[in-house]
């Protein structure tokens, strides 16, 4: 297939990366210069492990895109994925896929981290894969892009429940499901009190209640206790948080030396950057802008690194907010970077991961239960990258399953949204969509 061919079948479709922040797979599969392929299926999160069910299940159609894709970019497929799924590698190699095995240590689904232990290469500061000659997709975007070229649109995701609920689950879901819906077909919530999480325990969103919507980047929907560490690090006030950095910030550098980015050789120091917003007096751009190359994966915080509880991810987090909202773009100098030499003394196995988060009673077999069927979806019109899409339809419509619903502002990043489900548009505002099948 030639690349104009499969960027238009992507971009109707409505394809997005299917982890992390959506970015419109059309957008990226315009790029030149690329010889490597590489289709993550390391997910790194603790107690997610749906791609690893996929990969097993679903070698053939992947495999099979994957060289479709890799031609039309004019490089060479790889899966990159753990040693320890030997299930899933076995069903790649008998499809006729190249199998790239890593070490079991977190963040290693980070494509910057990924890219690294596969491929030698370093990303460089501010800048994107294909700058290495490499595209990266994850494994679901790769089964969407599969639909795409069959002129199926996204309208579900695959998605693991677990925590703290009766049955752990993997899903196949309608986009704009609620979350509470896939947690009464696990069987509910096992504890008092407990916390939602949109995704992983590391990275994923932490909510009161599980009336929030499943989108097209929802990997797992997670029950976990309100006490736990996890919970209050990630629900601590960022005010909070810098006040106390004041006082006990102590400059020791550990969160630092457990950066996963740092340790790829990347300029990011966030002892520095807690120190500089601590202190308003001390700020300069310089060391805020390595808020810009966080990962986001947490290392730095309490929950690894930090002695004194705190949590510089979520103040990197503010910073790029406050960036973006400002337009600010800075640009980082070109530099020959090189991997920590003691990189490999200071990865942190899951397994390790695991019982240091108190998780490891959690980490249980989630089967494959089939399709969860619903009534209703609240479709967002930001699930991804870029501008919200812009709807198409207005209260009392009716629409198929799979009709385009939503579509990017003219010439604006985004990504096409279509109907979960064939009903009525029960009502349209700035955020959702929202579909009944009943009416």
């Amino acid at each position: 297939m030639d690349r104009g061919s499969l960027v238009e079948a992507v971009r109707l479709a409505g394809v997005v990366g299917s982890g992390g922040a959506g970015f419109p797979a059309h957008v990226k599969l315009q790029a030149k210069g690329i010889d490597t392929y590489v289709v993550n299926g390391a997910e790194c999160e603790p107690l997610l492990e749906g791609d690893r069910t996929l990969m097993a299940a679903r070698a053939p159609e992947l495999v099979s895109t994957a060289e479709t894709v890799a031609g039309a970019l004019g490089a060479k497929p790889v899966f990159a994925l753990k040693e320890k799924y030997h299930e899933a590698a076995e069903a790649l190699r008998k499809a006729g896929a190249t199998v790239a095995a890593s070490r079991d240590y977190y963040p290693l689904g980070d494509e910057v981290i990924l890219i690294w232990e596969t491929l030698g290469r370093i990303v460089p500061e501010g800048g994107l894969p294909l700058d290495v000659g490499v595209v990266v997709n994850n494994v679901e975007t790769v089964l969407n892009i599969h639909g795409a070229l069959q002129g199926r649109p996204v309208t579900h995701t695959f998605v693991s429940s677990g925590g703290a609920v009766a049955s752990p689950g993997f899903f196949r879901v309608p986009v704009g499901a609620s979350a509470r819906e896939v947690i009464e077909a696990s069987g509910g919530v096992t504890i008092p009190d407990p916390v939602y999480v949109d995704g992983g325990p590391m990275m994923g969103r932490y909510a009161d209640d599980p009336d929030f919507p499943v989108t097209k980047t929802t990997k797992a929907i997670l029950v976990l206790p309100r006490d736990s560490l996890l919970a209050q690090m990630e629900q601590m006030p960022v005010k909070t948080m810098l006040k106390q950095a004041r006082v006990s910030c102590c400059q020791c550098n550990q969160c630092t030396l457990a950066c996963s980015r740092y340790l790829v050789g990347i300029g990011i120091e966030p002892h520095k950057i807690m120190r500089t917003m601590a202190f308003e007096g001390t700020r300069n751009s310089e060391v805020l802008q390595m808020a810009l190359l966080c990962s986001e994966c947490n290392l730095c915080s309490a929950l690894h690194a930090c002695p004194m509880g705190l949590s510089p991810r979520r103040v990197n987090q503010q910073i790029k907010k406050l960036f973006r909202e400002e337009g600010i773009r800075p640009s980082f100098p070109q530099k020959t970077l090189s991997a920590h030499p003691l990189r490999d003394y200071r990865l942190l196995p899951s397994s390790r991961l695991k019982a240091r988060l108190g998780l490891e009673k959690y980490d249980v077999e989630a089967p494959y239960r089939g399709e969860l069927e619903v009534t209703e979806v609240a479709i967002l019109l930001k699930q991804h990258a870029g501008a919200a899409a812009v709807p198409l339809v207005a209260a009392g419509d009716r629409v198929a399953e799979g009709d385009c619903v939503a579509a990017p502002p003219e010439g604006a990043l985004g990504a096409r949204v279509h109907a979960s489900l064939g009903g009525v548009v029960k009502s349209v505002d700035g955020e959702r969509i929202v579909l009944s099948r009943q009416g």
